[in-house]
């Protein structure tokens, strides 16, 4: 139980945060909850997606004539021991490899899921009216989708809750996807909503990448370690940015 309870004062702090940010311009009856729902639900669709592409992947790599040697359990075991074994190499081909499987079917899928679950709520709650509206709703989505998935990674474990609790990287996501969709808006240009997605769905798939590569090599632990500091950096930079574009009033612009 201390181990769920360690994972989401953080997230249960931003959500309270933007909260105070919107009590002059409150959210309508129940969108804050339907955002929240929102993110639950990408969270469960992000999963199911994942499980699928990786089945998919993996029976590619298996191919067709594998595939018919399966004759028994020890003999599939086998194969897929060896694929196994093989997704671990450290050459150029495994690791780029490893890095496109990671940026679609985590950082992509995730990112954009979160985009459209916000997107849909904001369309039928009608409450993106400001660019600071549009970025906050973003915002609810992810946290909420964080702090779901902190709790199932945390539980049994007080280390990774307090890790997890401590680096509210979704948060930063959907600032940064707030940002350049409402840049977006403001410009006139439907590009930005597509790197709106992109872009933390970069930096999203580097930093999962980052923690793979530790499964590979121990010698990878130093470029782990330098893009948790670049996240942090990013973390930190999103807070205060996001705090003075809602004290300066900087995004307060009708979209």
């Amino acid at each position: 139980m201390l181990d769920v309870l360690l994972a989401i004062p953080v997230s249960v702090a931003l959500l309270i945060w933007i909260l105070r940010m919107k009590r002059w311009n409150p959210f309508p009856k129940f969108t804050f909850v339907k955002l929240l729902i929102a993110g639950a639900v990408a969270l469960t669709l992000s999963g199911i997606i994942t499980l699928i592409g990786g089945l998919v992947v993996l029976l590619a790599q298996i191919g067709p004539e594998q595939i018919v040697q399966m004759k028994d359990a020890e003999s599939a075991v086998k194969i897929i021991q060896e694929i196994g074994k093989a997704a671990k190499a450290v050459t150029p081909d495994a690791l780029l490899f490893g890095f496109i499987r990671t940026f679609i079917l985590v950082g992509f899928v995730e990112e954009f899921l979160k985009f459209i679950a916000a997107k849909i709520v904001m369309r039928k709650e009608g409450v993106a009216h400001t660019w600071m509206d549009a970025l906050l709703c973003f915002a609810v989505v992810a946290i909420s989708f964080q702090l779901i998935e902190d709790v199932q990674y945390s539980s049994g474990n007080i280390g990774v809750a307090i890790f997890r609790a401590l680096t509210p990287f979704h948060f930063t996501f959907a600032v940064i996807m707030g940002y350049i969709y409402g840049l977006g808006k403001v410009k006139g240009n439907r590009f930005y909503t597509v790197l709106s997605v992109l872009t933390p769905a970069l930096f999203h798939a580097l930093y999962d990448f980052s923690i793979n590569l530790i499964k590979r090599s121990d010698n990878f632990i130093f470029l782990n370690l330098g893009m948790n500091a670049v996240m942090f950096i990013l973390t930190v930079i999103a807070v205060l940015k996001l705090r003075k574009w809602h004290k300066e009033g900087t995004l307060d612009i009708y979209i």
